[in-house]
């Protein structure tokens, strides 16, 4: 293994200026995962091991909102912002120690977000339920869990079978930019999007806001329902936008 240099020249390495585009993980998370990171790497964890602790540290916070419970709700969003620094480490693990070229890690890193976020949705819901008895809660919870998931899905499959079907072709100038679309990096796509992603963690921070004002029912239960009206504004955008990506012409 290589020799693990001191912290300062650790970030140079793990930490290059691009990096981010979310301002919270880039001026908050970025400052202590680098100290984990370090202790990961002197461990010899590997990177696709961090992967793993963080999902199971990510759902294990999410499933935490479900008993309706304030401290319950405390510890579910430590554990959450505890997996979100984690969710830093393991790409900085991976580049320090040159893994971040294989896809595998990767995949085993959405597993655990898609996972532990969609628990989440539902976990919330019935929070407010047995918060609050307010059954609704439920029902907006498990759409939120499951339908954010078919959307991003239907979308990623349409590429990917219009690229498996015409294999060793390269992709057409509709397709690339429509892959493109799919991953906000910049303000020219997904405005909204980015703004969110550059001012905060959207669903990690929420899950905070959330455990403080479990302490006052009223408010828990509003900033709930604001969320989830939000949320399908923001899905019937991506749904239209869906269909406008998968618009793209194939190559002949």
């Amino acid at each position: 293994m290589n020799r693990i240099p001191d912290v300062p020249k650790l970030r140079t390495i793990c930490q290059p200026d691009d990096l981010d585009v979310c301002l919270y993980r880039k001026l908050v998370t970025r400052k202590f995962s680098i100290y984990l990171t370090a202790l990961f790497l002197r461990t010899g964890l590997s990177a696709n091991c961090v992967s793993l602790i963080k999902g199971i540290l990510a759902c294990a916070g999410a499933a935490l909102f479900a008993p309706g419970k304030p401290l319950c709700f405390i510890v579910g969003a430590f554990l959450l912002q505890l997996s979100f620094v984690l969710d830093a480490c393991d790409g900085e693990v991976a580049r320090f120690t040159g893994s971040s070229r294989r896809a595998g890690g990767e995949f085993i890193d959405k597993i655990g977000d898609a996972g532990s976020r969609g628990l989440f949705y539902g976990a919330w819901g019935w929070g407010v339920y047995n918060l609050n008895g307010d059954l609704r809660a439920v029902a907006a919870g498990t759409i939120m869990a499951g339908l954010w998931l078919v959307v991003r899905f239907c979308a990623v499959e349409t590429l990917l079978e219009s690229f498996f079907n015409h294999a060793g072709t390269p992709a057409s100038g509709s397709e690339q930019e429509s892959l493109k679309m799919l991953f906000v990096r910049n303000s020219r796509r997904g405005r909204i999007e980015y703004l969110l992603s550059a001012l905060f963690h959207p669903w990690m921070n929420m899950a905070a806001a959330a455990a403080i004002l479990s302490f006052f029912p009223g408010f828990f239960s509003g900033l709930f329902w604001s969320y989830f009206i939000l949320w399908i504004i923001n899905t019937i955008r991506k749904v239209r936008s869906g269909f406008r990506i998968s618009n793209f012409e194939r190559p002949t």
